[in-house]
C-alpha cells in the first residue's frame, strides 16, 4: 500500500478526481430533498435535542390517520442511524451542508484508492489505474458528491473493507476486529450489508484455495484458520451494533437490531397494486396503516408492531403470488437499468443553484445517462461472462472475479426484492467498472498477441 502512494499516475488520478468533485460542489449547490433531507434533519435533531426524530414526525406516513398524526414524534428506527451520526459529527464541527459535501470528497478519495489497490492485487497495474481513473471521472460518482446521502460513504466503506480483507491488514487478531467494526458501521449505514460476515467467510475460503493451489489445505485446516478470525469479526460487529440495538429495545420493547425500513420497503413493493416502483403506504390495498394493527396494547402507534405486521403481509403475498413476485422483480431490475443515470436530475440538479451556463445542464444530464448505460450494459456483459466461467470453468476465475460476481448478484437481489429505481444501482457501478477494466485489458492483450503473430 505504501508503494502505491509513490505512483505518480495514481496520485494524478486522485488529484484529478478530487479537483472535479470540488468544482462540481462549487458550481452545483445541491440542496437535500426527500430521503436526503431526512438524513440532514435527523442529524440536526441529534445535535439540537439529543433525540432521533424529524420535525414533521414520521417520514413514511404522509397524512393523518385514526392512529397516526402528523407532527407527533413517535419513536422510530426507520432510518438507520449510521449516516445521520456521521452528519451530526460533521455539523458539530461546522453546521453547514457543505461539510457533508466535502466529506463526500474525502470518501471518494478512499473509494478511488481502494479501487486501485483491489484491482492491482488480482489484475495488475494497468487495469488498476484505469479502474481508479474511470471512478474519478464517472459522472454519477461525481454528481453524488453534492448529495447529502449514504451512497458515497457506503461504497467507500465497502471497498475499504474488501481491501483490508484482501491484503490481510492487521493479521489474524487486529484485522478481523477492525473489519468487524467497519462492517458493523456499514450495516448502520446500509442494513442489508449486515450479511457481510458470510461474504468474509467465503472470500477467506477463496483466498485459501487461491494461495495454495499446489498444496491445498484440507477442509479441516481451512475451517480451523477461519474460526477465530470469523468469531472475532462477528463479536466486534455485534459490539458496534449493540448501542443502537439496545436503544431500539428500550424504545419499542422489541428486538430491532438496526432498522425497520426493510420490512416497510418489502410491504409497499410486494402487493397487488405495485408496478415495480415506490408507492405510498396508504395506496397499498387494505393498507395496515389504516387499521389498528399498527398500535400496541395501549392503543399507541408502535413502529415495531406496525413493521412486523408489514413484513407478515408482504411475506404472505409473496408466498401466495410467486409468479407476480418474480415478474415484479424483473420489472424492478428493468426500471433500474433502463433509467440508469436519470436520477442526476432528481437528486443532484434539483433543487440546486446552478452556477454555470444553464444550457450545459441538459448535456451534463444526457452525458451522465450515457455513461451510466455504458457502464451498466458492459457490466452486465461481464457478469454473464463470469457466470459462464463460474459454472463451466471456475478455476479460471481469480478471487476478485469471484468477489465481483458475488457482490453484483447480491446487490441485484436487493433490487429484485425491494424497489426499482436507478439510485439502487450506485453500489454496483464500481464492480462493473472493475469488470470493464479487465475486459479492456483482455482485448488489448489479444490485439497485441495477434500483432506479434503477424
Amino acid at each position: 500500500m505504501k508503494s502505491a502512494l509513490k505512483n505518480k499516475w495514481l496520485l494524478f488520478i486522485l488529484a484529478l478526481g478530487t479537483a472535479i468533485r470540488l468544482l462540481w460542489i462549487s458550481y452545483v449547490n445541491t440542496q437535500p430533498v426527500f430521503d436526503f433531507k431526512h438524513y440532514h434533519d435527523l442529524a440536526m435533531s441529534l445535535l439540537n435535542t439529543g433525540h432521533y426524530w424529524m420535525p414533521e414526525g414520521l417520514d413514511y406516513i404522509k397524512q393523518d390517520t385514526e392512529y397516526v398524526k402528523q407532527g407527533v414524534h413517535y419513536a422510530t428506527a426507520f432510518r438507520p442511524p449510521g449516516y445521520p451520526l456521521v452528519l451530526a459529527a460533521l455539523y458539530f464541527v461546522w453546521p453547514n451542508i457543505l461539510a457533508a459535501k466535502l466529506a463526500n470528497v474525502v470518501f471518494s478519495i478512499v473509494w478511488m484508492f481502494c479501487m486501485y489497490l483491489l484491482t492491482k492485487k488480482y489484475m495488475g497495474e494497468r487495469p488498476a489505474l484505469w479502474a481508479a481513473f474511470l471512478t474519478a471521472v464517472f459522472p454519477m460518482a461525481v454528481a453524488y458528491t453534492g448529495v447529502v446521502g449514504t451512497e458515497i460513504l457506503s461504497v467507500a466503506l465497502l471497498f475499504l473493507i474488501l481491501c483490508l480483507i484482501t491484503y490481510r491488514v492487521g493479521g489474524r487478531v487486529a484485522g478481523p476486529l477492525l473489519i468487524g467494526f467497519l462492517i458493523g458501521f456499514l450495516s448502520l449505514v446500509k442494513p442489508y450489508f449486515a450479511v457481510f460476515p458470510v461474504f468474509y467467510a467465503v472470500i477467506f475460503w477463496w483466498q485459501q484455495r487461491e494461495s495454495a493451489k499446489e498444496n491445498k489445505p484440507s477442509l479441516r485446516e481451512t475451517v480451523r484458520r477461519l474460526v477465530i478470525p470469523f468469531v472475532s469479526l462477528v463479536l466486534m460487529m455485534a459490539v458496534t451494533l449493540s448501542p443502537w440495538t439496545i436503544r431500539n429495545y428500550m424504545a419499542f420493547d422489541r428486538l430491532i437490531p438496526i432498522s425497520t425500513n426493510g420490512n416497510f420497503v418489502l410491504y409497499i413493493n410486494n402487493n397487488d397494486a405495485n408496478n415495480g416502483k415506490y408507492m405510498d403506504a396508504m395506496d397499498v390495498p387494505n393498507s395496515i396503516f389504516k387499521t389498528d394493527r399498527i398500535v400496541d396494547k395501549t392503543g399507541t402507534y408502535n413502529e415495531a408492531v406496525a413493521m412486523k405486521a408489514a413484513k407478515s403481509e408482504a411475506t404472505h403475498w409473496i408466498l401466495r403470488h410467486p409468479g407476480p413476485f418474480l415478474l415484479l422483480g424483473a420489472d424492478r431490475l428493468s426500471l433500474s437499468f433502463f433509467n440508469a443515470g436519470l436520477e442526476i436530475k432528481d437528486w443532484a440538479l434539483v433543487p440546486a443553484e446552478i452556477r454555470f451556463a444553464k444550457w450545459l445542464k441538459e448535456p451534463l444530464s444526457q452525458g451522465s445517462r450515457a455513461a451510466s448505460l455504458v457502464v451498466a450494459g458492459g457490466g452486465m456483459f461481464y457478469l454473464l461472462l463470469m457466470l459462464y466461467h463460474f459454472v463451466r470453468r471456475p478455476a479460471r476465475l481469480n478471487t476478485l472475479h469471484k468477489i465481483n460476481l458475488a457482490m453484483i448478484l447480491f446487490l441485484l437481489l436487493v433490487i429484485f426484492a425491494s424497489e426499482g429505481q436507478p439510485r439502487y444501482l450506485f453500489p454496483i457501478y464500481p464492480f462493473f467498472i472493475i469488470g470493464l477494466c479487465w475486459l479492456g485489458s483482455l482485448v488489448r492483450d489479444n490485439i497485441r498477441s495477434d500483432s506479434a503473430v503477424e
